[in-house]
């Protein structure tokens, strides 16, 4: 599904992640990567593993777009407890794989703690937010004295579906006049249910497709 915002094409995909052509850039946010193995540290046998699928999706979705940077909008990993041993050796593979890719990681509010560790990751740290051509990309706030079109992640907005006694609920993207908010791109993350508003658009993430909701 492509949507021009601030002159710009963007590809909203299902992968729940998004393409801007033109600099051949992926956007995501939202992976909580580890999230197992900090729920682990709490005493909560969740089973590990579940990173390296979210890792093979980003893979595919560099390979796909002939990505060359790759912005995360917040929340690359649950919390400090995620970076198991396991889950560092998979990072080394991942990012060596990727090397030519530029990478940058707007601090999120789960990664708090975590800065240190995350300073051993090939990434950009930003702490707030960051000018990209006309975009200004964030975690989850909005700034209102910037005039740039802004992305964020940060809300895990999800859509409710519903036709008689059908209910199903899909993650999705929220467009409004002057912000996109997109979809958290883990496996292993919830979300709340946005409703439609005056202004505003909803596209719903299915396994294969981007489709706008009607009002």
């Amino acid at each position: 599904m492509k949507i021009t915002v601030a002159n710009e094409d963007i590809e909203l995909l299902p992968e729940k992640a998004f393409f801007w052509q033109a600099e051949h850039l992926l956007g995501i946010s939202d992976v909580h990567l580890g999230k197992a193995e900090s729920y682990q540290a709490a005493g909560v046998p969740l089973p590990s593993g579940n990173h390296r699928v979210d890792l093979e999706r980003i893979s595919y979705l560099i390979q796909k777009y002939h990505i060359e940077k790759v912005v995360v909008l917040g929340d690359w990993i649950h919390n400090k407890f995620s970076l198991s041993e396991v889950v560092v050796r998979d990072f080394r593979e991942f990012f060596a794989v990727h090397e030519h890719v530029h990478w940058t990681l707007l601090l999120g509010n789960h990664e708090y703690g975590a800065h240190e560790i995350l300073k051993g990751l090939p990434f950009h740290l930003v702490e707030e937010e960051i000018e990209m051509g006309p975009f200004l990309m964030t975690h989850g706030h909005k700034n209102p004295r910037s005039h740039l079109f802004q992305i964020q992640g940060h809300t895990h907005p999800l859509v409710l579906l519903h036709e008689g006694p059908l209910r199903l609920k899909l993650p999705c993207f929220v467009l409004e006049r002057k912000c996109l908010t997109v979809p958290a791109f883990g496996s292993l993350t919830g979300g709340y249910t946005v409703r439609p508003r005056a202004g505003s658009r909803i596209f719903a993430v299915s396994d294969s497709e981007v489709f706008e909701v009607q009002k």
